[in-house]
């Protein structure tokens, strides 16, 4: 467990001394999964950001740049987590078109949900969350594996013409 994750569980049991069942499952929203945004801009080019810590997977993957998106916060759902972490990320204004896909990832077992975003307006706000993202680039699809050390998924290799 995280040290974010003990902070979290320690919060909630002073906030809610009697309900310790309950206490001791909630965790840093991790656990419910992580909603991602697959977002083009009107030349056809995706976003990917790369993170500022890297991941290694059970495979011995290093996760360095992905699709924007993150944990649920709160009673948050999939789709507002994903609005709002593309956001927090990027400065950019989305809105969720439809759902992808979804999967736990192989190389990281995290359940994930995959959602088609759009840009509300191509206008960029500052990032909020810059401890977490070193730099935000728009690829062609076509260009992704040179970024990606992890698979695609299929169905959103799919949605991007790969």
């Amino acid at each position: 467990m995280s040290l974010n994750s003990q902070m979290s569980i320690l919060r909630v049991f002073w906030t809610s001394r009697n309900t310790k069942i309950e206490t001791m499952s909630i965790t840093n929203g991790k656990d419910k999964g992580i909603a991602v945004g697959i977002i083009k801009n009107p030349g056809g080019k995706v976003l990917i950001i790369e993170r500022v810590r890297k991941e290694t997977g059970t495979d011995g993957s290093k996760l360095t740049w992905v699709f924007p998106g993150g944990k649920l916060d709160g009673d948050e759902n999939f789709e507002q987590a994903v609005v709002r972490e593309v956001m927090m990320e990027t400065g950019y204004n989305v809105k969720v078109i439809e759902l992808i896909s979804e999967r736990t990832h192989p190389q990281f077992d995290v359940p994930i949900k995959y959602y088609a975003c759009e840009l509300v307006e191509f206008r960029t706000r500052p990032i909020q969350e810059v401890h977490e993202v070193a730099t935000l680039k728009w690829v062609a699809p076509q260009d992704l594996k040179d970024y990606f050390t992890t698979d695609i998924e299929p169905k959103v290799a799919k949605y991007l013409g790969l």
